[in-house]
């Protein structure tokens, strides 16, 4: 399970908003200094990134809790999105050689395959994010006044499904 820290910024009968940081991973990294990716990331800086939660724990506005989300389904996930459009594209290329065209044309069922792929990734998107399974879960609230928004891993083992 991934966790990260929030703020609860309004409540609904059941529901929660909250709010917290999107950061890269670069403030952990002992190459950040020297790092380009850290470079970017500073660039473009830090985000605030709101969403409506399942409440379970009956929180109030201005709360700090942590959230949780699943690494199997983020690596799920992450997984379909790279390799979807790879695959169609690879499936109908090979159709395509199959059929006996030349690469002049190999090349553009290539792109359209890719092209595909990018497409079903999006629809996939719009569909399964009404699906709960792929959204973050509040865990608990977090003791104390400040919310620091830091990224933190559970220990192997400790499953919140």
């Amino acid at each position: 399970m991934i966790e990260t820290r929030a703020r609860v910024t309004a409540v609904e009968p059941g529901y929660a908003w909250i709010e917290s940081e999107r950061r890269s991973g670069c403030s952990h990294c002992g190459s950040s200094e020297s790092c380009g990716v850290s470079s970017l990331s500073k660039l473009f800086g830090t985000q605030r990134m709101r969403t409506r939660l399942v409440d379970p724990l009956g929180v109030q506005p201005g709360e700090d809790v942590i959230v949780g989300l699943s690494e199997r389904r983020l690596v799920a996930a992450a997984a379909a999105v790279y390799m979807l459009p790879l695959l169609v594209m690879i499936v109908i290329a090979l159709a395509g050689v199959h059929l006996g065209y030349g690469q002049g044309a190999l090349a553009l069922l290539s792109f359209i395959g890719l092209l595909t792929g990018l497409w079903l990734v999006k629809y996939r998107a719009r569909r399964e994010t009404l699906n709960h399974r792929y959204l973050p879960v509040m865990l608990r609230k977090q003791s104390g006044g400040s919310c620091q928004f830091e990224t933190e891993t559970l220990v192997k083992g400790v499953h919140h499904e």
